[in-house]
């Protein structure tokens, strides 16, 4: 084995060493609270304390799915805020940002550009606003108010994905359509729109789950009917009793949902960001 090899082999080692030293200090912690859901509250509170539980148990979850308890209804309630917010935040960025991809609009960089920044700005200097205007169109503490509130941030990822992927097709498949008589609406729905099936899928995951992990606004505009599931999940901490055991199973519970969508839709997560990862 020649130096140069040795280098090599050392060189992958160190690599894989550091991967696996990143992935294990951004997992411990979830693993923490994996292992958490399982134990009783007296060993939570054992000391020194275990990584895994001795005597594993189900009633941390059983507790989450009692008769009385309205988890099951937060985790319906963020589903569907959830889909109102993709749905809006689709029908709306999508079809703007094959608008501003097509580049017949004037200031349409400026426009762009404008919603990068509206997306840079702190959700909590919007809390007021959103609060007055749902409370005086009668939506407040409705699924409708958090799932547009949502939609609204959502908006400018799909607007910036969608006009990345937009601008990576074949303008000559356009001005084909064009001499045929296709009309620019015909030309989106029909063409655009079946090209941009991976983006699409891309934009909707990255939607669903800035709505489904959305706290502040879910807080602010919900009531006991509407919590969604971060609601719920910060609701087992009191001012004097922490419910640790739930609170994890809730925190795994909820994060179930995600993992799932983003490990069945990681390929349409690769294709969706390609294109906005090489301009």
């Amino acid at each position: 084995m020649t130096a140069r090899h040795g280098i090599r082999i050392l060189s992958a080692v160190a690599v894989y060493a550091a991967a696996i030293g990143v992935l294990v200090l951004f997992l411990a912690p979830l693993i923490w609270v994996a292992a958490m859901s399982f134990k009783t509250r007296l060993e939570i509170f054992a000391w020194p304390p275990t990584f895994f539980p001795a005597e594993p148990t189900l009633q941390n979850y059983a507790n989450l799915f009692a008769p009385r308890s309205r988890f099951p209804a937060t985790v319906a309630n963020s589903f569907v805020a959830a889909l109102i917010a993709t749905a809006v935040a689709l029908g709306l960025g999508v079809a703007a940002a094959y608008a501003l991809a097509s580049h017949r609009l004037r200031h349409a960089r400026a426009a762009s550009f404008w919603m990068l920044t509206f997306r840079m700005l702190p959700p909590v200097a919007l809390v007021l606003p959103f609060y007055f205007v749902f409370r005086q169109a009668g939506l407040l503490g409705s699924l409708w108010a958090i799932g547009l509130t949502h939609a609204v941030f959502s908006i400018a990822i799909v607007i910036w994905m969608m006009k990345a992927y937009f601008e990576t097709l074949p303008r000559e498949i356009e001005e084909a359509a064009r001499v045929d008589g296709a009309t620019t609406w015909q030309i989106f729905t029909r063409i655009a729109l079946p090209l941009s099936r991976a983006a699409l899928a891309a934009t909707a995951i990255f939607s669903f789950l800035t709505s489904w992990n959305e706290f502040l606004f879910s807080v602010i505009l919900s009531r006991a009917q509407t919590q969604t599931v971060p609601v719920a999940v910060a609701s087992f901490v009191g001012e004097v009793y922490v419910s640790w055991g739930e609170l994890a199973a809730a925190t795994m519970l909820g994060l179930l949902p995600a993992l799932a969508l983003v490990f069945v839709g990681q390929r349409y997560l690769l294709i969706g960001i390609a294109p906005g990862a090489v301009k």
